[in-house]
């Protein structure tokens, strides 16, 4: 490709780098009459196949990052998108500077300070980039670029259009998606599966954060029983950083954070972090002396600072911070909703989410509690506690499933758990009841399977219900089609059909991750292992490699 010239315009310089879709170039923008010619960067795909489809898919995500590059600074513009002798070409800006990996150096840990300023401008970029309902798929140090002209990070390329470049047919005609793209120790199970989700990104800029903290690799960091990364001990840091960090992390996507928003508003929770709204109030806060006021579109105050914090308008209210709780005021200044509560987010059709205590609702505009408990969103509902019973709102804050269950939790691959009276259950999204409740306990449904308690001990159902597996002692979740189990003290593995895959002889056992999984040996084994503690990687098989 060096010297090669693309539609008679973008003349290629040097080469980048290279991936499994594509290749990357620096290349000369000819028809810019100024010498040197500016710079850009070419990225050349590989479709399986140039078709209608693909070339649909194509457009439509160059149109995304079209909008996402024009509308934020963060976020490298596109300049061009074209079809040319059976390949995919995308012309982005170039950014000067240096990745992150120059400065991510291995055994020199950051600060507390240094990684949560990282975090925070990482996860503004983010918030805005999944607003657009795009999950960028490899965000990972070098993928982060420290601008030379204002030291500011930029994300780079977009793992959105790599979906266009892994299209194949299958026998029905219809299109599918191959398997995932991304990075080892920055990409999460189900991602590697091919199932993405908004939190996979998140997952990832937690993997930076602990590198940064730690000075180690992600590849490198152990793992407990339940597949959770072992890492604190390498860091000093408070607890409420690394309770944030935590929640990123989460090996199942359902108990991570669900939108970067709630992630800035755990890091600056005297700050409130929302996605910009249709009708911008023309009010901005600002902090004169250690107070917080509002000034107008010409600097001009018009409302004296008096509050400890202030947040943006929307939808004629804003919240402010008023000794150590949250409230809300008008654009006149006067409090309407009087401060009582530890986090606010801002208003959205008429109703904003609050926190007080351990404890997240929603009000009206009035102050008016609308429940007595309410979850994050997941699939689209979100877990609510009216009186002494539990039921389910959508987005639009309305009651979709009445409050009607003993104990209910968040929804995964469209069933959630209920509990009525002292057994436990599986509801659909119409509150219908698709399993009854008849098990001493019940989790969330994992790849198709769900973990209930039948007599003290542990199995697997699928989705209608049915006993696919045996009862063990113990259990632990599914992860590329594997699971742990627990016979007579010690640990293997069975298949989705209950069948036992790998005999049980580790003393301790995690999840598979990219066909690999950590195990220990304690005891000396039919005379395969020296005595004493062994610890290592297995595969499918068992074997040690």
């Amino acid at each position: 490709m060096i010297e090669q010239i693309l539609r008679q315009r973008y003349k290629i310089i040097e080469k980048l780098g290279s991936g499994g879709v594509g290749e990357t170039y620096i290349a000369e923008d000819l028809d810019i009459p100024v010498s040197p010619k500016p710079k850009c960067v070419v990225k050349r795909l590989h479709p399986k196949a140039i078709d209608a489809d693909n070339q649909r898919l194509f457009q439509k995500e160059a149109e995304m990052l079209y909008k996402l590059g024009e509308n934020h600074d963060q976020i490298p513009k596109l300049f061009a998108y074209f079809e040319e002798n059976g390949e995919f070409f995308l012309v982005q800006e170039l950014i000067e500077g240096h990745n992150l990996t120059e400065e991510l150096i291995p055994g020199k840990p950051w600060s507390e300070a240094e990684v949560t300023q990282l975090l925070q401008e990482i996860l503004e970029i983010l918030a805005f980039v999944h607003q657009h309902n795009v999950i960028h798929r490899d965000i990972k140090p070098s993928n982060i670029m420290r601008r030379k002209a204002d030291g500011k990070l930029v994300l780079i390329d977009f793992g959105a259009v790599k979906e266009v470049s892994n299209l194949k047919t299958n026998s029905n005609d219809s299109t599918t998606l191959t398997i995932g793209i991304g990075t080892f120790g920055y990409m999460p199970s189900e991602q590697a599966l091919g199932k993405p989700k908004l939190s996979s990104d998140i997952y990832a800029v937690g993997m930076m954060a602990i590198q940064a903290l730690t000075g180690i690799s992600p590849k490198q960091l152990p793992e407990d029983e339940n597949g959770e990364l072992i890492w604190q001990n390498h860091a000093h840091i408070s607890d409420e950083l690394t309770n944030i960090i935590n929640l990123m992390v989460r090996y199942h996507f359902n108990q991570r954070y669900q939108s970067a928003i709630e992630v800035l508003q755990d890091l600056k929770p005297d700050t409130v972090h929302e996605c910009p709204q249709s009708s911008i109030s023309t009010l901005t806060p600002v902090k004169v002396e250690d107070k917080w006021g509002y000034k107008d579109q010409n600097g001009q105050l018009v409302i004296t600072p008096q509050f400890e914090k202030a947040g943006k308008f929307s939808e004629g209210l804003a919240e402010v911070k008023i000794g150590s709780k949250w409230g809300y005021i008008d654009q006149s200044g006067r409090v309407l909703i009087k401060p009582e509560f530890d986090k606010v987010w801002s208003f959205s059709e008429g109703q904003a989410r609050v926190k007080f205590g351990d404890k997240s609702t929603y009000i009206d505009k009035t102050g008016k509690i609308l429940f007595d408990e309410a979850s994050s969103f997941f699939e689209g509902l979100a877990r609510v506690k009216i009186g002494e019973r539990y039921g389910y709102i959508d987005k639009t804050i309305q009651v979709v499933i009445p409050a009607q269950f003993d104990k209910a939790w968040n929804f995964s691959e469209g069933l959630a758990v209920v509990k009525i009276g002292d057994r436990y259950g599986y509801i659909d999204k119409t509150g219908e009841l698709v399993n009854q409740p008849r098990f001493e306990q019940a989790w969330s449904f994992s790849e198709g399977m769900a973990l209930v308690r039948i007599s003290d001990k542990y199995g697997y159902i699928d989705k209608a219900g049915e006993l696919v597996s045996q009862l063990f002692e113990e259990v632990g979740s599914f992860s590329e089609g594997l699971a742990t189990v627990k016979i007579n003290e010690k640990w293997g593995y069975i298949n989705k059909t209950g069948q036992l895959v790998i005999q049980p002889h580790f003393s301790v056992a995690s999840n598979f991750c990219q066909g690999k999984a950590s195990v220990e040996l304690k005891n000396k084994l039919l005379g395969l292992l020296p005595m004493g503690e062994q610890v290592g990687y297995i595969d499918k098989t068992g074997k040690f490699i």
